[in-house]
């Protein structure tokens, strides 16, 4: 029985659908938001034990084995410091970053078990396991650290869920929507007397202050940007951070948004696998890791628009400005809403009617060429092999 090969113009043709059917692939599969997950290794903390002279040695060294075994799911490591001596190195914990900057936890007297009390609180708060499970639930979530001014504290906090319900309103349109909405903590000033691990991650200082501050937390206890404080604090400046947060990591945005520190804490096997099943891929994987790694790295692209946004951008009206080529980019101020999304999406911020549903992602600029000339290549050489066959 004599075999049928397929025809010039079937392998042209088989050739086009699987182009198309692999071409998803060449797009950016990660959002800001999937990034902010991704732990490059970039962002670490040593713990370093001054013990007193009242311990033995088989104290310390249960001690250090416990700080190790509690913290071995953390982005802390335990270091042995030497022993307290004077009292202006008093038995306690020093917390340091990658930074250069240290955090100093006292232990009272430095018994063992003030040492395992103080131990936990560096390990978790309450607080710092509400923002990493609200982080993996909803879309992002504004942490407002309060003020002793109790009027400053409600404007900020009206600011913040003015954002946040502009931003609710677009979440149809990002890239890769998330269902569940940002989210407001508020972090009162009797609670900040127990956090001062997490406002200290947060780069803040963990003393009382008369005004309140706001800080971005998404991902794996990521933050984005400066904390706000004082007139900082605005209902653009947080939209607009909020909608960053939603985009394509592939875009025109400074590299910069996706370097924030993580904040020092435990990543538990629970909060790992369940940030597998919500976001549909590995955060740990090391190729994911690698990836990310290298689109962080890659800098900020060439044309980059680095204006700060203005709100009636945000609410549908848009100027052209003239790019400067001495523009240096700025952490402080995140890329123009207009630069993120399209033009019909931003103008529909009031209108939920109008949101484009389009919820694909978007393919970078490479992909795109990239996809073209392959495409033109294969459709020439099917007809060319037609061509051939037909002649026969």
């Amino acid at each position: 029985m004599r075999r049928r090969f397929p025809t010039p113009i079937q392998h042209a043709f088989l050739g086009l659908a699987l182009l198309l059917w692999i071409s998803p692939a060449y797009a950016c599969r990660y959002s800001v938001r999937d990034a902010g997950f991704v732990d490059l290794g970039t962002h670490s903390f040593r713990l370093r034990s001054r013990f007193s002279q009242g311990l033995s040695e088989i104290q310390r060294a249960a001690l250090l084995q416990k700080a190790r075994v509690l913290l071995s799911d953390s982005n802390i490591s335990v270091v042995e410091l030497s022993d307290s001596t004077d009292s202006q190195h008093p038995p306690g914990f020093l917390l340091e970053a990658d930074t250069g900057q240290g955090l100093s936890i006292p232990v009272g007297k430095g018994s063992s078990a003030e040492f395992e009390v103080a131990l936990h609180s560096i390990a978790s708060s309450p607080t710092r396991d509400r923002l990493y499970q609200e982080a993996l639930r909803a879309y992002a979530v504004v942490l407002l650290i309060e003020g002793t001014d109790t009027s400053a504290n409600l404007r900020a906090r009206a600011d913040a869920q003015t954002a946040i319900e502009a931003t609710t309103r677009l979440l149809a349109s990002m890239p890769k929507p998330v269902s569940d909405p940002p989210q407001q903590i508020s972090l009162t000033p009797d609670q900040q007397t127990r956090e001062a691990v997490l406002l200290w991650g947060l780069g803040l200082d963990p003393a009382l202050t008369d005004g309140p501050r706001i800080v971005l937390v998404y991902g794996r206890g990521r933050r984005l940007g400066v904390p706000l404080e004082g007139p900082l604090i605005t209902q653009t400046a947080l939209r607009d951070r909020l909608i960053l947060i939603g985009q394509d990591c592939e875009c025109d945005l400074d590299r910069a948004w996706l370097r924030g520190p993580l904040l020092p804490g435990r990543w538990t096997l629970y909060l790992q696998k369940t940030a597998l099943i919500q976001l549909g891929f590995d955060p740990s994987n090391p190729m994911v890791r690698a990836e990310i790694s290298r689109i962080v790295e890659r800098g900020p692209q060439v044309g980059q628009r680095k204006r700060p946004p203005s709100s009636t951008q945000a609410l549908g009206y848009s100027e052209d400005a003239v790019e400067t080529s001495g523009d240096s980019p700025s952490v402080d101020d995140p890329p123009e809403v207009t630069d993120l999304l399209p033009k019909k999406q931003i103008a529909s911020t009031q209108d939920d009617s109008r949101i484009n549903q389009d919820t694909g992602t978007k393919p970078s600029h490479w992909a795109w060429g990239l996809l073209g000339i392959t495409l033109l290549v294969a459709l020439s050489a099917g007809s060319w092999f037609a061509f051939k066959a037909i002649r026969r």
